[in-house]
């Protein structure tokens, strides 16, 4: 089974995004993320591979432990 991560607060990324003057799908495109596979993350639905993961963490300017959790 691979490794997944999980958001420790999907609202904050949602904050995050958007104070960040993106909005969502924006900010897909920034990262190179599929936007309805970041809806999914967000909504908790799927949950995105390391890789994706740090494409995020970096898009945010955060570390992936500050908003993941395995």
């Amino acid at each position: 089974m691979a490794l997944t991560l999980k958001f420790r607060n999907p609202d904050n990324i949602k904050e995050k995004i958007a104070m960040g003057g993106e909005s969502v799908a924006g900010f897909s495109r920034r990262i190179k993320v599929n936007y309805s596979l970041m809806i999914e993350y967000l909504n908790g639905k799927k949950f995105p591979s390391p890789p994706t993961a740090k494409k995020i963490a970096d898009g945010l300017r955060v570390e992936i432990v500050d908003i993941f959790f395995a």
